[in-house]
């Protein structure tokens, strides 16, 4: 079975290595990106199954990541979770980004994004991973 590819685009070295251990442990492989211009330059030259954004970046917001991403015929279609801190967000996420869903950040929210991306892909149903 060939290995998924998600894209985490997230500006937090903690958080950073906390997405590619879970992913990794539940069987994805994994790219990072700090900023939204890496970010969507990664995800046209990747063009992984799933992105996971954190809401505020330095370089600008996931509005301006997705509005890019659904410009591009390559990335268009590429579903999009939005994994924030800002509970404020999801508001202006499901106005601005048209995402797959939205999710606080958070421990347990983590340990369900495998699950969660298994679903919007149409996958079985994996265990969380015990790390």
């Amino acid at each position: 079975m060939e290995q998924k590819a998600v894209l985490v685009i997230e500006d937090s070295p903690a958080w950073q290595e906390l997405h590619k251990r879970v992913m990794r442990a539940a069987g994805f492989s994994v790219h990072v990106s700090g900023t939204c211009t890496d970010g969507v330059r990664l995800a046209g030259l990747l063009r992984p199954d799933c992105i996971i954004l954190d809401f505020h970046l330095p370089d600008g917001d996931a509005g301006s990541v997705c509005a890019e991403l659904r410009q591009c015929e390559t990335t268009k279609d590429i579903p999009v979770i939005l994994f924030s801190s800002d509970p404020d967000a999801e508001i202006e996420a499901a106005a601005s980004c048209g995402g797959a869903s939205f999710m606080l950040k958070g421990w347990e929210q983590l340990s369900q994004l495998p699950t969660t991306i298994d679903r919007l892909l149409g996958s079985k149903k994996r265990d969380c991973p015990q790390l």
